[in-house]
C-alpha cells in the first residue's frame, strides 16, 4: 500500500468515528444537552405506553447500542431503565463518547505526538481546561453547611482533601517511602519494571513519524491490554506462591498510548521467577518486533541502595503525573524535564487531561492494606469525640487497643508502622484487623411507605430508587466480635448559591443586574453633521429602500397589539389551570398522607380502603 493510500485509510477512518449513530462527535455542547434530553423523554414516554418493563428495556438497550454507548451493569431492570431515562445519564455518556472518539480522531491522523500536543492533542487540552473551569465554578457556587452550622463552599472543602495535587503527591510519596522502609526492615528485594504494548497500539513512531502497523487501538484498549497481561501475570505468581507488593504507575508515551512502571518489592529469592513471568508475558505478543532488543517492551532494574532510595526512582513518574513539582535532585541534569525534553510542569497538566479523557487510573497499589482505612483512622482526631463514642458503645477491650495503636501511627503520618500492625504487605484484605464500616444511609420520608401494603421502609433511596450505602465508620474485629467506630460525624445539606434569595442558578455567569439608577451603558458623543460623500450615501439607500407607508404600520401594528392580547389571555388562562391542577394535586396529597398515617398506625386495613384511593 502506498503512502497516498495509507493516508487516504486513515482520514476515512478518522471521519468515521464521528458518526456515532444519530449522534454526531462535532455538535456544540447545547446540542448534546437537547439530544440527551430528547433520549431520555423518548425513552420514558416509551416505557409508560408499553406498561412492560422488561420490554422497554430491551428497546431502551437497542436505542443506546446505536449510540454506541455502553450500557449500565450490575442494576435491577427498573434500575437499569430509570438510568436510561435519565438526561443526566445520557449527558455524561454523551460528553465522554464524544471527548474520547474527538481525541482519537487527532491520534489517528498524527494530531498527538512531541511535535504537535504531546500526550494529548491541543484540542483535547482545550476541552479539558474548559470543563475544569466548569467544575471550579460549579464547586464555588455550591455550599455546604453541617449540623454545627459551619458552611464551607465545596471548592474550600475540595482544597482540603486529596483533589488538591500538593496532598496527593505528598501522600503517595509518603507510602512509597514509608513501604521501602518496612521491605528494608523484612529484608526484601526491590525491582523496578517499564512494560509497553507491542507496535500496532501506537500510531506514531519515537521519530514523530507515521507508524502504518498501528491498528487503530484508543488507549483504553491499549491499557485494557496491559491489564490482561498483568491478570495472567498475578495468576501466575498465585500459582507459584510468589508474592509482590508496590506500586504501579501508568503514564503515556508522546503519542498517547500507555505504558507501565512498576516499584514492587519481593522475597529475593522470588526475584528471578517474578522477572520472567513478567518476560514472558510481555514478549509473547508480536515477539518478532523484539528479536534484537527486548528492553523496548519490557525493562527490569534491580533498585541499588547505593545508588539512591526506590522512593528516588517512581519521585519523577509521580511528579510528572500530577503537578510537575518536585524536590530537584542536585547533581542530576535535565531533572526538571520529562523524557521528551518537555518541563514538568507544562507535561503534568497534559497528562492529568489524558488521564481524564479516557479513564485511566494513574496510581494503583498493590499488596499493601486497605488506604481507606488509613484516611478514615485520620479523621479520628478528636479525642473527646472517641472517648465519648467509646463511653456510649462500650467496646471491647483488644478491640480499643488495636483502634487506639493503628489510629497514633496514622495520625503520627507512620505508614510503615500502619503497614505492620495491619499484618504486613501481601496480606489477603479479609485478615486485617480492621475494615471499612458502610451502611445504608437512612431517612424518615413519608414516601418510603408503601401506599398499598403499608410497609416502611427507612432506607434512603438515591435518583434511580435504590438505597445509598456509603462508609461512616471502621469495624474493629477481635477475638471476642467486631466493634463499630463511627468516623463521620458531620451530615452535610448542599444548596447552590442564591437560591435563597431568589437567584437563577442557570444564569450564573451572566451580568447581574444594575444596583443604581445609574445608566451603565458607554455615554454617546454629540452627533456630527453629515459630510457630502455620507449625505449623498444616505439618500442613495434611503431611494433603494424607500419607508412602508403609514396605513400598512398601523395595520402591523394593529395585529400585532392583537396577537399581544390574545397570547396576554392564554398566559392567564394557563396559569389558573396550573394553580386548579397544582391545589387538586396538594388535596390529594394530604388525602393520601392521611390513609398512610391511619394504615400505619392499625386503624385502617387494606381491605378499608378502595382500589386506586391511594395509587
Amino acid at each position: 500500500m502506498t503512502s497516498h493510500a495509507a493516508f487516504i485509510d486513515r482520514q476515512a477512518l478518522a471521519d468515521s468515528l464521528l458518526k456515532c449513530g444519530p449522534w454526531h462527535c462535532t455538535s456544540d455542547d447545547q446540542a448534546l444537552i437537547d439530544h440527551a434530553t430528547a433520549q431520555a423523554r423518548a425513552i420514558e414516554l416509551e416505557a409508560a405506553s408499553l406498561g412492560d418493563p422488561v420490554y422497554a428495556l430491551q428497546r431502551a438497550r437497542r436505542r443506546v447500542a446505536k449510540h454506541c454507548l455502553p450500557l449500565p451493569t450490575g442494576h435491577s431492570t427498573a434500575g437499569e431503565l430509570l438510568r436510561l431515562a435519565c438526561p443526566m445519564w445520557w449527558r455524561r455518556q454523551l460528553r465522554r463518547l464524544t471527548s474520547r472518539r474527538r481525541e482519537q480522531r487527532q491520534r489517528i491522523l498524527g494530531h498527538t505526538q512531541k511535535r504537535a500536543g504531546i500526550y494529548v492533542s491541543d484540542e483535547g487540552y482545550r476541552r479539558r481546561i474548559d470543563q475544569t473551569t466548569r467544575n471550579a465554578r460549579l464547586l464555588e457556587a455550591i455550599t455546604a453547611t453541617n449540623q454545627d452550622g459551619d458552611q464551607y463552599t465545596l471548592a474550600e472543602l475540595a482544597e482540603l482533601g486529596l483533589a488538591n495535587p500538593e496532598f496527593r503527591r505528598a501522600e503517595l510519596m509518603l507510602r512509597i517511602a514509608d513501604t521501602e522502609r518496612e521491605a528494608d526492615r523484612a529484608g526484601h528485594r526491590g525491582m523496578f519494571y517499564t512494560i509497553t504494548t507491542p507496535s500496532r497500539f501506537h500510531p506514531v513512531r519515537q521519530n514523530a513519524s507515521i507508524n502504518h502497523k498501528y491498528a487503530g487501538a484508543n488507549p483504553r484498549e491499549a491499557q485494557a491490554y496491559l491489564q490482561n497481561l498483568w491478570a495472567k501475570a498475578r495468576a501466575k505468581f498465585k500459582r507459584d506462591g510468589l508474592g509482590i507488593y508496590g506500586i504501579r504507575v501508568a503514564e503515556p508515551h508522546h503519542d498517547g498510548t500507555p505504558h507501565w512502571h512498576l516499584l514492587v518489592w519481593m522475597r529475593p529469592e522470588d526475584e528471578p521467577k517474578v522477572t520472567s513471568i513478567l518476560r514472558r508475558y510481555s514478549l509473547e505478543d508480536s515477539p518478532g518486533e523484539v528479536k534484537r532488543n527486548t528492553s523496548v517492551r519490557f525493562k527490569p532494574v534491580a533498585i541499588d541502595r547505593s545508588k539512591g532510595s526506590a522512593a528516588g526512582y517512581v519521585a519523577k513518574y509521580v511528579a510528572k503525573n500530577i503537578n510537575g513539582k518536585q524536590h530537584s535532585r542536585q547533581g542530576v541534569p535535565g531533572d526538571n524535564l520529562d523524557h521528551y525534553g518537555q518541563p514538568l510542569e507544562t507535561s503534568a497538566p497534559r497528562i492529568e487531561a489524558w488521564a481524564a479523557c479516557w479513564g485511566i487510573r494513574q496510581f494503583q497499589f498493590v499488596g499493601l492494606p486497605s488506604v481507606t482505612v488509613w484516611r478514615e483512622l485520620r479523621r479520628l482526631k478528636d479525642e473527646q469525640r472517641l472517648a465519648d463514642w467509646e463511653a456510649a458503645t462500650r467496646p471491647e477491650p483488644e478491640a480499643a487497643a488495636i483502634l487506639e495503636g493503628l489510629r497514633q501511627a496514622a495520625n503520627a503520618g507512620a505508614w510503615d508502622k500502619y503497614l505492620h500492625l495491619m499484618g504486613g504487605p501481601m496480606q489477603p484484605r479479609d485478615a486485617a484487623p480492621i475494615r471499612p464500616w458502610r451502611v445504608v444511609r437512612q431517612t424518615t420520608d413519608i414516601a418510603n411507605c408503601d401506599r398499598i401494603t403499608g410497609e416502611w421502609s427507612s432506607d434512603t433511596l438515591g435518583r434511580y430508587g435504590e438505597p445509598m450505602a456509603g462508609t461512616w465508620g471502621l469495624v474493629v474485629s477481635s477475638q471476642l466480635g467486631e466493634t463499630e467506630y463511627l468516623t463521620r460525624y458531620y451530615r452535610w445539606t448542599f444548596e447552590r448559591k442564591g437560591e435563597a434569595a431568589g437567584v437563577d442558578f442557570k444564569r450564573v455567569g451572566e451580568a447581574a443586574a444594575p444596583w443604581t439608577r445609574v445608566i451603565n451603558c458607554t455615554q454617546t458623543t454629540p452627533a456630527t453633521p453629515l459630510n457630502d460623500w455620507e449625505w449623498h450615501v444616505t439618500e442613495s439607500f434611503r431611494r433603494m429602500h424607500p419607508p412602508l407607508p403609514r396605513e400598512q404600520i398601523r395595520d402591523i401594528q394593529r395585529q400585532a397589539a392583537i396577537d399581544a392580547h390574545q397570547y396576554r389571555i392564554a398566559s392567564v388562562r394557563r396559569r389558573l389551570e396550573h394553580d386548579d391542577r397544582e391545589r387538586l394535586r396538594i388535596s390529594l396529597d394530604e388525602g393520601r398522607e392521611l390513609l398512610i398515617g391511619m394504615l400505619a398506625r392499625g386503624e385502617l386495613s387494606p381491605a378499608d380502603i378502595p382500589p386506586g384511593a391511594i395509587a
